[in-house]
């Protein structure tokens, strides 16, 4: 196992191998002594560079599979391996530094501080992070350019819409430029022309950028944009979508009474979904025709 020092200094550069490796991974709560599984003998490997749906009913384990998968807790058995470090052999201090070095996090409610402003709230892992002045200046100001937030980088959170709220949180995970970025229910609280235009965003990111991003959400319409799906039904993993998961997505909603479709619709061929809202279908890799990102490498 290579140690954390290696690499400290550029977490993007991890391993050739998967950015997350999960071997007979269980994770068991004890109440009232009878022994409940939240996950149950899950193995899966998550390649680089690559947007990855995890999706399940609730009280299916995604939650607690995402929490393992990015460091934020252990298994009960079974190992996990995140960037090359397997994390049931690390302490507590240990898996603080993997989290803060190579892993970008956004939460449903986005987390933002209140009292900083987008700037600050970006800035501020770089700081825990030991990164200079002169960098974290110039990489917060590249970031909210990067998800065009440019003239709204010295707002406070109340004062930006829940769309660009979201951008800031999708700025702060990439501040000290990890390899994995885990995101637990980022569009749940966004109105349905949002979310779809921050789930394009990760797609862009994914590709410009080869940041492997594992999005857990029930919207079914990730999907279709997603590189892989993984389900989670009863704690166990599965590759195939059951039908109740199914669903009715942003963009199959999009022609319904009372839904934005004209909105919907533009936001979609910004994205590159044209394709796929003339033939009504699943869209697949070559319908993603992505422009770049501002400031994209």
């Amino acid at each position: 196992m290579e140690t954390l020092a290696v690499r400290r200094g550029n977490p993007v550069a991890a391993s050739d191998g998967p950015i997350v490796t999960c071997q007979d991974v269980s994770r068991v709560y004890h109440l009232g002594g009878e022994a409940v599984y939240a996950c149950r003998d899950v193995s899966c490997e998550i390649p680089g560079g690559k947007l990855i749906a995890l999706r399940g009913r609730s009280g299916s384990g995604k939650t607690t599979l995402i929490n393992i998968m990015s460091g934020l807790d252990k298994p009960s058995k079974g190992k996990t391996f995140i960037l090359g470090n397997d994390t049931t052999r690390m302490n507590d201090g240990e898996l603080t530094k993997l989290r803060r070095h190579l892993i970008g996090f956004i939460f449903q409610a986005f987390a933002l501080l209140p009292v900083l402003s987008a700037v600050e709230n970006v800035e501020l892992p770089m700081r825990l992070a030991g990164v200079n002045a002169r960098t974290r200046q110039k990489r917060t100001i590249d970031l909210l350019e990067m998800v065009g937030l440019g003239r709204r980088m010295h707002h406070r959170p109340f004062e930006l819409s829940g769309g660009e709220q979201a951008r800031v949180a999708i700025a702060r995970a990439l501040a000290n430029e990890p390899g994995l970025i885990v995101a637990d229910e980022p569009t749940g609280a966004l109105d349905s022309v949002t979310g779809l235009q921050i789930m394009m965003l990760f797609k862009r990111i994914v590709e410009e950028r080869n940041v492997t991003i594992i999005m857990a959400t029930h919207d079914p319409t990730i999907s279709e944009i997603a590189h892989d799906t993984l389900i989670m039904s009863d704690g166990m993993m599965s590759h195939d979508i059951p039908e109740e998961l199914q669903g009715t997505g942003i963009l199959d909603a999009m022609n319904m009474p009372g839904t934005l479709h004209g909105e919907i619709g533009l936001a979609a061929q910004r994205g590159g979904l044209a394709t796929r809202l003339e033939r009504g279908g699943p869209s697949d890799d070559q319908d993603l025709q992505l422009p770049p990102l501002p400031g994209g490498n």
